[in-house]
């Protein structure tokens, strides 16, 4: 698990159960954490739903072995949360796939009530009434905590941090979407050409975001303008190919909680975007239905759930467009004709 300036090392089972929380961005539950290391230069963590029944388990075990493999991890430690027999139904299914996919499980444990228990271990050394923990104490948590990383109680914490704010709030910003869709609706009328509609559309979302970066933050204003013009895809796409990985995330968090659900599909896909190619695959994840609660159909958001699916390392998965580039494929797309080859005399 790796932070811009500090590295966070995992030696313990009790650092392992420190660390999944910040690793997930949420204390998990009736969950199984698959984390796989011996690889890339950071920390991967697998979290799923514990399974139901035989033939989902197998499924999810196959899903996370795909994951962990395809991002060429070598080693993997188990972590299960919740009902003793699931968990370790779940654990064993998990450790075949792993197996099969030539990744070595280092142990596999059960945590629940403040205790863990390994389910490997059958030595007297492994007390029946499981090994106490208390991650407060541990190194990792204090060096987690003076890197930043957080940890929320649960899911819904984490889903409930990107929900729009409630009561006066929400309704101040869906006064200033109307707003910001009345002018843009202006400049409709205003401006001779669709073509010189996108260029205004876009000089406008990027000096928002200019503003949005160098303030740290933003207002209702902003965001709603900013949501408005990307439901011009290359206004999206624009901002799209200019994403800071490094100092993005929060802002785009921010943005989505000041957006008018109308209008959450494109802030919530770049924000999963975000987040999954920078390592938060949970918030990835929770944007995503986001994005989907505001359009089924949004072709970006489908795209990130599907490269998320298929195991696409994170940092692989980053788009390597430049703005030039970006310009000269839509010019394409608009004039084929300029892809043709010259004939020959």
């Amino acid at each position: 698990m790796t932070n811009a300036s500090t590295r966070l090392v995992i030696r313990t089972p009790d650092d392992a159960i420190a660390a999944v929380p910040y690793l997930l961005g949420f204390h998990p539950s009736d969950s199984l954490v698959v984390l796989g290391f011996d690889g890339p230069e950071s920390t991967c963590a697998v979290r799923v739903d514990l399974p139901d029944d035989p033939s989902a388990t197998r499924e999810a075990a196959e899903r996370i072995a795909t994951v962990i493999g395809r991002n060429g991890f070598r080693k993997a430690l188990i972590v299960g949360y919740g009902d003793p027999a699931k968990v370790t139904a779940a654990a064993s299914a998990t450790w075949e796939s792993l197996a099969a996919a030539d990744v070595r499980t280092v142990e596999a444990m059960r945590v629940a009530d403040g205790r863990w228990w390994s389910l490997t271990c059958l030595e007297r050394c492994c007390p029946p009434e499981g090994r106490p923990f208390d991650t407060s104490t541990t190194e990792l948590a204090a060096r987690a905590a003076y890197a930043g990383h957080t940890a929320l109680p649960n899911r819904d914490d984490l889903r409930n941090s990107l929900a729009p704010a409630p009561g006066a709030s929400q309704a101040a910003v869906r006064r200033a979407t109307l707003r910001a869709e009345a002018e843009i609706q202006q400049w409709t009328q205003e401006t001779p050409s669709a073509q010189a509609l996108t260029a205004r559309k876009t000089t406008k979302a990027l000096d928002l975001l200019t503003g949005i970066r160098a303030a740290g933050g933003t207002t209702n204003a902003d965001a709603a303008m900013l949501s408005v013009l990307m439901t011009d895809l290359r206004v999206r796409d624009e901002i799209w190919v200019r994403l800071d990985h490094e100092t993005d995330l929060p802002l785009w968090r921010e943005i989505l909680r000041r957006t008018d659900l109308r209008h959450a599909a494109a802030p919530a896909s770049l924000l999963a975007f975000l987040a999954y190619t920078t390592g938060d695959g949970g918030l990835a994840n929770l944007a995503l239905d986001r994005a989907e609660e505001a359009d089924p159909h949004y072709s970006m958001a489908a795209l990130i759930r599907a490269i998320i699916a298929l195991g696409v390392p994170p940092k692989k998965a980053r788009l390597k467009l430049t703005p030039q580039d970006l310009a000269d494929l839509y010019k394409a797309r608009d004039h084929p004709e300029t892809l043709r080859p010259e004939p020959h005399p």
